[in-house]
């Protein structure tokens, strides 16, 4: 192989890692702009839900089953805001039998867990929101979607209702509504 030949490969090989580093941070940076944007959807949601006031606990709490890349930005959401003038918690679930109550449920997509066995843990007053293709019409309140890359949202008016919450239609006008 000449001196020539060699360099072309390497300066090809070269070339293709750099790309491929490129590409990968891109990806990355894609990846945290959609969980930021996500966690500050699901804090602005709360602002559009009538939640039951009856309870005395003076924390509002977001619960994630699963891991998820959302969690840092719920986090970071959690530290500087409230709702309602409570604080908000971060409970994370490992498995379905640990879920407890929580005021909102987050459901990442690809969880090793059946949708179904998430929800039979899920109590009135606790709204479902996922980000799996299908999941509002298998059940969950609110489900982020991706199109033309923007995201958006869909809702499901019953499993709402179910839950025992009142979205205002003000939050309702931006989703797309599913059965």
């Amino acid at each position: 192989m000449s001196n020539n030949s060699s360099n072309s490969i390497l300066k090809r090989l070269i070339f293709f890692i750099i790309s491929c580093s490129i590409t990968g941070n891109i990806i990355a940076q894609r990846q945290e702009r959609e969980a930021n944007l996500k966690a500050v959807f699901i804090y602005n949601f709360t602002k559009y839900i009538e939640w039951d006031t009856t309870n005395a606990d003076n924390t509002f709490t977001i619960g994630i089953i699963g891991s998820s890349p959302i969690t840092e930005s719920l986090l970071d959401i959690a530290r500087m805001n409230t709702v309602d003038n409570k604080k908000i918690v971060i409970r994370h679930f490992t498995k379905p039998e640990e879920i407890s109550y929580c005021n909102i449920l987050f459901i990442p997509r690809k969880i090793p867990f059946s949708l179904e066995s998430i929800l039979d843990k899920v109590v009135r007053g606790m709204l479902t929101i996922s980000e799996e293709d299908g999941y509002a019409k298998m059940g969950t309140a609110f489900n982020f979607v991706v199109n033309n890359d923007k995201l958006k949202f869909e809702a499901n008016l019953r499993t709402i209702s179910a839950e025992g919450l009142k979205a205002s239609s003000q939050l309702l006008k931006l989703a797309k509504i599913v059965d």
